[in-house]
């Protein structure tokens, strides 16, 4: 034996061996292994087995036969690094990345177009092989589509649809009506059915996202509660006025009603409003609905005389799990549908710790 023998590790040869048939041609079956290297085919089999565990190769899409992992690059425009709800949603996706092997770019555009479509083309010149991008301002997710198409980069929507993208996320009108329908038989039970005004508190802007959640919360309360239309009253936040400033001037014009449903986008709208309602010495007249429930409306729904009555579970957190394996099949080319959407749940005090643990319950966070 030559002095080279003696430090040959066998098994690593021979899962080298394998790798340099995926140099010779693009897919390679458990037989080609097989009768190339004159193995037998369990040896062959655990060889392939140990290479894709360890990320080398990865099954084609009909499932007989392996090929080279492609490296994978994607970017993701984010709404903000500052609303604790889309760092639930980022970090649950960049976890899921990294464990299927995909490099994840993440960019934040805070609302802002412009920023928007700067971060957009930066990111196309990284050679991406997918964008991700969630953004509520249809008009500049126009543009984005149009310039992801012109570079051929595919594009998933992250909750507000994008023309021409597949669409993953909350699927806004049902978790409305979840919402809706979970105050209307909160208020049939406390206060008798009887609503002297019904504040809908709306983000900026008028996204089909925004409708269709909105629409879904009236509609919803609509089942269990009399609304006339004269009775609703829809309000927007807005750079220049945030939730907490919006509500101490909409309940102070609404000083003579007593029994008041605010139906909220967010969960920061929600947090505004409980924190005004509680201000003004109103708390005991307030039903709020709030949309995403993290960790601090959470804690709000635990107070037994809490102004906040309900909020539907986004489950931002889970996102990742759901999204990234549905971006390894678009990657591969494999058929995918064009809407997956998310899960959701009505939250209140009673039931809050069967999907959230009091023991596991953090302290921060907004929708």
């Amino acid at each position: 034996m030559s002095r080279r023998d003696r430090y040959l590790i066998e098994a690593a040869a021979r899962a080298l061996d394998v790798l340099v048939l995926f140099n010779e041609r693009e897919e390679v079956r458990l037989s080609d292994v097989v009768e190339k290297l004159q193995l037998v085919k369990s040896t062959a089999f655990r060889l392939l087995y140990t290479l894709e565990a360890k990320g080398l190769i990865e099954r084609s899409a009909n499932g007989r036969s392996y090929r080279k992992r492609m490296r994978y690059r994607i970017g993701m425009l984010s709404i903000s690094s500052s609303i604790p709800f889309v760092n639930e949603v980022d970090q649950g996706i960049e976890t899921e990345a990294k464990r299927a092997g995909l490099e994840l770019v993440i960019r934040h555009h805070e609302f802002d177009s412009a920023r928007l479509l700067s971060e957009a083309e930066s990111l196309l010149k990284k050679s991406l092989s997918l964008m991700l991008c969630y953004n509520p301002d249809e008009h500049a997710s126009h543009i984005v589509a149009d310039r992801c198409d012109s570079a051929g980069v595919p594009i998933i929507a992250i909750t507000f649809p994008i023309p021409g993208a597949r669409l993953f996320g909350v699927n806004n009108y049902r978790a409305g009506v979840a919402g809706g329908e979970g105050l209307g038989e909160q208020i049939s039970r406390r206060w008798a059915g009887a609503l002297d005004r019904v504040i809908v508190l709306d983000i900026s802007g008028n996204s089909p996202a925004q409708r269709a959640r909105n629409t879904g919360m009236i509609e919803g309360l609509r089942a269990n509660v009399r609304v006339p239309d004269a009775k609703i009253l829809h309000v927007h936040t807005g750079h220049d006025e945030g939730a907490l400033q919006l509500m101490r001037r909409v309940l102070t014009d609404c000083a003579k009603d007593r029994r008041i449903a605010v139906l909220c986008y967010n969960d920061v709208n929600a947090l505004g409003a409980l924190r005004a309602a509680e201000e003004l010495g109103r708390a005991d007249q307030i039903a709020i609905l709030s949309q995403g429930a993290v960790a601090e409306v959470r804690s709000c729904l635990r107070k037994v005389r809490s102004p906040l009555w309900s909020a539907v579970a986004h489950f931002p957190e889970r996102f990742g799990e759901r999204l990234i394996p549905h971006v390894v099949r678009v990657l591969r080319g494999e058929a995918t549908p064009p809407t997956i959407y998310t899960e959701h749940v009505l939250l209140t005090r009673s039931n809050l710790d069967r999907y959230y643990p009091a023991s596991r319950t953090a302290t921060a966070g907004q929708s």
